[in-house]
């Protein structure tokens, strides 16, 4: 309503498209909250959307005071939750008013019942949030005990049990002593992360991904900080072998995305961006997109083994993410294929980023990469492998260079003029 109280002419678009246009909105991270702020009518309309975001708990504290506060209504629009699972606070054991009724029990027995508490508590959380897809659940990577981690494993049980129909799953942290074969029970998952390393083998991992029929998309992230012992640590996971190898990947037919991140404190070897991998992957003929994101350049072998895998397989979607990007990469190992629809590439100065346009509009002239219709250059570091697969997925209008190019480097890339003729040469 307006302030003379006519009625604004935006509520006279039919209440399904108006609800289309508060979700786009309201539904992005990045977008804040101010069309709520636009009137009452609009705020009692849209309000809901805005918990279609992405929620994060720090601890599971924080998640159960959350829901008590929080209408039963705007839960069950909840469709995307991250919760960092704590350990149990086990100093209840030695207050004496809390044993009175247990007194006679052995303190191994009251510990678990305390557990055995916790996991109640997440059962009836999981229970208010009946719409939830996609969750992120976030293990400690420090020392854990041998009760955290059997309460790790009943947490994953519940939420498999919990969300039946689960369709995204991201396990963060130390989840190497879990056992993935809770994860046949997620038939409709379509897409996992974590770290390549349970203590499923090889073998095993390959059975149960390879049937999970609807798997379009995995992500590895390595984390070689869990993998390292360090000191008044004992770690066993470096006498294994990692869960995710090459068979495995081999079994994954249907995957249609795969993303690696590996984040290293020092240059190594790369565990999954490998030939071994990477050969096991470039007959599959859904796959179309790959993200490769790492802290380190890669070596000589790994960008011939990129080089191979791109010219044998249907990559329409590639997405380069390591520091002192070199623009001639992308000539000298052509990585930009004639498949290829959508390039993401991290630059460090806007030198680069003139070097990498004038690169692709050479390679254009010559008769290549005629299917490229967006080009994505960002300069600060990106975390996250799932912005980066946003950054790609945004529409464009389907002919040429896509709009995104001026949008994403004229914001302090490079000079307007700079890329308007360079896109006049792409085109």
């Amino acid at each position: 309503m307006t302030k003379h109280g006519l009625a604004s002419p935006f509520f006279n678009i039919p209440l399904e498209l108006r609800e289309q246009i508060f979700r786009d909105v309201l539904s992005c991270p990045s977008q804040g909250p101010n069309l709520l702020r636009t009137c009452r009518e609009i705020y009692n309309e849209a309000r809901k959307f805005l918990y279609h975001r992405p929620i994060n708990f720090r601890n599971q504290e924080r998640l159960y005071d959350w829901l008590g506060v929080t209408a039963p209504h705007f839960l069950r629009q909840v469709s995307m939750i991250s919760l960092s699972i704590h350990d149990v606070d086990l100093q209840t054991i030695l207050t004496t008013e809390d044993l009175t009724d247990e007194a006679e029990l052995p303190v191994q027995l009251h510990t678990w019942r305390l557990y055995e508490a916790e996991l109640d508590k997440l059962r009836s959380s999981f229970q208010k949030l009946p719409n939830v897809k996609t969750i992120n659940i976030q293990a400690s990577v420090r020392h854990q005990s041998f009760l955290y981690r059997d309460f790790t494993t009943a947490v994953l049980e519940l939420l498999v049990s919990s969300y039946p129909l689960l369709m995204d799953l991201r396990l963060d942290g130390d989840w190497h002593h879990q056992d993935l074969a809770v994860l046949s029970r997620l038939q409709q998952l379509s897409s996992f992360t974590f770290d390549g390393f349970s203590s499923s083998t090889s073998t095993e991992t390959a059975d149960i991904l390879g049937g999970l029929s609807n798997l379009r998309s995995l992500s590895l992230t390595s984390q070689h900080a869990i993998l390292t012992p360090v000191t008044c640590r004992r770690s066993l996971f470096t006498e294994k072998h990692q869960s995710f190898t090459g068979d495995v990947a081999r079994t994954m037919k249907q995957l249609a995305s795969f993303a690696v991140t590996e984040v290293r404190p020092t240059p190594s070897p790369t565990l999954f961006l490998t030939s071994e991998i990477l050969d096991s992957l470039h007959n599959h003929s859904t796959l179309d997109a790959l993200s490769v994101q790492l802290s380190h350049p890669p070596d000589r072998d790994v960008l011939e083994a990129l080089e191979i895998f791109i010219a044998r397989s249907n990559i329409r979607r590639l997405e380069l993410d390591w520091p002192n990007f070199k623009p001639l990469v992308l000539r000298n190992f052509q990585l930009a294929s004639s498949l290829l629809r959508c390039l993401w590439v991290r630059v460090d100065c806007e030198a680069d980023a003139f070097k990498i346009l004038c690169s692709l509009a050479e390679i254009r002239g010559a008769g290549d990469v005629q299917e490229l219709r967006k080009i994505v250059l960002v300069r600060s570091f990106v975390t996250s492998v799932d912005a980066i697969s946003q950054a790609c997925d945004r529409k464009d209008s389907g002919t040429g260079v896509s709009s995104d190019l001026l949008k994403t480097v004229s914001s302090g890339l490079l000079p307007r003029s700079v890329i308007l003729r360079v896109i006049a040469a792409l085109c």
